[in-house]
């Protein structure tokens, strides 16, 4: 169905000279909108760089039909979207639904003889990855079986990131990192001292970040070599490379902040954005209780908006889409029109939904999927056209 992308200014270090032309993308009032229908959303943050942004993927600008809204099972992170099916991580398991007509297709890690799984798949070439209590499984994308399973003796805590080559994985754990192949055999492991949190990668640098509040960055897939560490402000939540030098990180509790990556991970700029996640999309916009906008360049703050917003967001084109109690929304990237704090029009839509959405939203396939928990524990799964 879908193609991947790979978001490539070019190979290796991405401190590397070469990668000094790569710039940090358009403002919000410069971004278009995405015309491709057959996207995918194959990991948590829809691409290697965690950005949570796919420029090209087309998706509702205007108030949404539904195409249709399923019963589900308690959410455990944002839905999965990869060869034609929707993926939900929840409490028991994972579920696959048919893309475009929302049948479920299958489950996976459910009963007691299943796998114990703790974090959200990504999906390289028709298999889903796995994090679980004692290793990592993959599974087959269409039909739910079991390609094989591998244990190495400590719990996934982050979902997996795909090397370059797409050859090699990288798992977070509670000890520190585990590097596999794609088949499952174990190259290499470092610590971390407090479980891994937040994964990113992109050309051949690894960032890693930690419960205990530190950001590691590694050189290489095959058997990384430590470049820097440094101590934030709280439990990492995100971290996103940027297509320049630098990254985009946010910690729990605290602030979000641009860091260099040639000065071992120095502030740029911070901005106490709340904790619920980002898209980096030339401008980042963070939620945290509201939407808020960020130059990702200069760190001005360009505009926010206070819509009691819980989900991690999505961006498609020139639009965020985020969530609440009740509903799921998009805003104009650009701001909508005003000046500074006082905007009008920044909503374009809003979508009532039966329940809260809290963890997360993906945007592919010309849609909005996102999971609502009502308070008598009903969950329901939309897909917003």
């Amino acid at each position: 169905m879908p193609s991947r992308r790979r978001l490539l200014c070019g190979f290796g270090s991405l401190a590397a000279a070469g990668l000094a032309g790569c710039t940090d993308g358009p403002s919000g009032n410069d971004v278009s909108p995405g015309t491709e229908t057959d996207t995918e959303w194959p990991q948590p943050g829809g691409t290697d760089r965690f950005d949570c942004y796919r420029a090209d993927a087309a998706a509702p600008r205007e108030a949404p039909d539904e195409r249709w809204a399923v019963p589900s099972i308690w959410p455990a992170g944002r839905p999965i979207v990869a060869s034609g099916r929707v993926m939900l991580p929840t409490q028991g398991g994972l579920v696959a639904y048919d893309v475009t007509s929302g049948d479920e297709q299958w489950r996976f890690g459910f009963g007691e003889d299943g796998p114990d799984l703790r974090t959200p798949p990504i999906v390289v070439d028709g298999l889903a990855y796995l994090g679980t209590r004692t290793g990592l499984v993959a599974v087959n994308v269409t039909d739910g079986t079991e390609a094989w399973t591998v244990e190495f003796e400590t719990s996934a805590t982050a979902p997996p990131v795909v090397g370059i080559d797409r050859e090699r994985l990288a798992v977070g754990t509670d000890f520190g990192l585990v590097g596999l192949d794609m088949d499952g055999e174990q190259l290499w492991r470092r610590e971390t001292f407090t479980e891994v949190t937040a994964l990113a990668s992109w050309g051949d640098v690894l960032y890693a970040g930690t419960s205990g509040g530190e950001l590691f960055a590694y050189a290489g897939m095959g058997d990384p070599n430590g470049m820097w560490r440094r101590q934030l402000d709280g439990r990492v939540v995100q971290v996103t490379l940027l297509d320049g030098d630098g990254i985009v990180v946010s910690v729990f509790g605290g602030p979000t902040t641009r860091r260099d990556d040639t000065a071992a991970g120095a502030e740029r700029w911070s901005h106490d954005t709340g904790s619920h996640g980002f898209v980096v999309a030339g401008d980042t916009y963070a939620v945290g209780g509201g939407l808020t906008a960020v130059h990702t360049r200069t760190g001005e703050r360009r505009w926010t908006v206070d819509d009691r917003l819980r989900a991690p967001p999505a961006g498609a084109g020139d639009t965020v889409y985020t969530g609440g109690d009740g509903f799921v929304a998009g805003y104009a990237m650009g701001g909508g029109t005003g000046v500074g704090e006082y905007r009008v029009n920044t909503e374009r839509w809003r979508h009532e939904v039966d329940g809260t959405v809290t963890t997360g939203l993906a945007v592919a396939d010309g849609a909005v999927f996102a999971a609502a928990m009502n308070d008598d524990g009903d969950v329901t799964l939309y897909a917003l056209e």
